[in-house]
């Protein structure tokens, strides 16, 4: 199933990420030659690359270590220590879904990073609110009504995330009509949802476990919508909400069915007949996605 993105004009970078990096990046970035940012990647001493489309573009500009811990600090609105809990964890959420990964110097102590500092590089990931249509992944939701829900996978970068936003906003529109609860984690995967009509709840920055169990409990979502699922906890959590006649829309890394299903989390997960439908996301050529759909019984005969 070939689904074609119409993609909106855009700026390269957005302007409350263009006013926390040096102008003459800022220039560089918009003169590299590719179609869009999807990752910048920072670090001191080494050029900085735009990565689009799987291919990675040469700005030619180089920042100093006092230049990235310049743009670090600004990122942080000045106040590191405000943001060093999610900073311990690898990453920093800035406004709009970007999410930013921090490489630096970690002082740990039982297994556990208690500080980074003497930040060395800085991977700045991009959402792009492509109009895909969702309607292949709605009919899936609708036909699975009550016996499971729905898991897509992909390598790394193929737009996992950015099915599961048009997704997720289908769903929660008034002619989808389910109540949506969408676990943002890592506070990137929803900061580009609108829409004021919405039946939607975000749940930002909680373990993805503890936000399924808030959304079943409290939040009677009749839909979650989580990004990158896989370890035991979730696992465990999301066969709960199973159980409770909730279904989930999900994402995971794998390239192919066989990879997938040999993960144990997922394993478990697809013995407990949590999932209805696989969908293997692919790019095609026309900038948009291919859906490989496999019910539950196809998925077992491609393993």
């Amino acid at each position: 199933m070939r689904i074609i993105e119409r993609k909106p004009k855009k700026e390269l970078l957005p302007r409350e990420l263009a006013g926390l990096l040096p102008p003459r990046l800022c220039e560089a970035i918009a003169g590299c030659g590719a179609e869009r940012a999807e990752e910048i990647r920072i670090h001191a001493g080494r050029l900085t690359t735009v990565t689009c489309g799987g291919k990675n573009y040469a700005t030619g500009v180089l920042l100093s270590p006092d230049e990235v811990a310049g743009v670090f600090s600004a990122m942080c609105g000045g106040s590191i220590y405000a943001y060093q809990s999610r900073i311990c964890k690898g990453y920093l959420p800035l406004p709009g879904g970007v999410r930013v990964g921090v490489c630096g110097s970690a002082a740990a102590e039982g297994g556990q990073v208690m500080g980074v500092g003497e930040i060395s590089g800085l991977v700045i990931r991009l959402p792009h609110c492509h109009r895909v249509s969702a309607e292949p992944l709605l009919t899936l939701i609708r036909a699975a009504a009550g016996t499971g829900g729905i898991l897509i996978f992909s390598p790394p970068g193929v737009g996992k995330t950015t099915c599961l936003r048009a997704a997720a906003k289908a769903a929660a529109a008034p002619a989808g009509g389910l109540r949506t609860v969408i676990i943002d984690t890592r506070a990137e995967f929803a900061g580009t949802l609108e829409g004021e009509e919405l039946l939607l709840d975000i749940l930002v920055g909680y373990p993805q476990e503890t936000g399924i169990d808030i959304a079943v409990r409290t939040l009677g979502a009749e839909l979650i919508v989580c990004d990158e699922i896989g370890t035991d906890a979730e696992a465990q959590a999301l066969l709960l909400a199973a159980n409770r006649g909730v279904p989930v829309l999900a994402s995971a890394h794998a390239r192919s069915f066989a990879e997938l299903l040999a993960r144990p989390g997922i394993a478990n997960l697809h013995r407990a007949n949590v999932f209805a439908a696989y969908v293997k996301l692919l790019r095609n050529s026309a900038g948009g996605f291919d859906y490989v759909i496999r019910s539950r019984e196809e998925a077992d005969d491609n393993t």
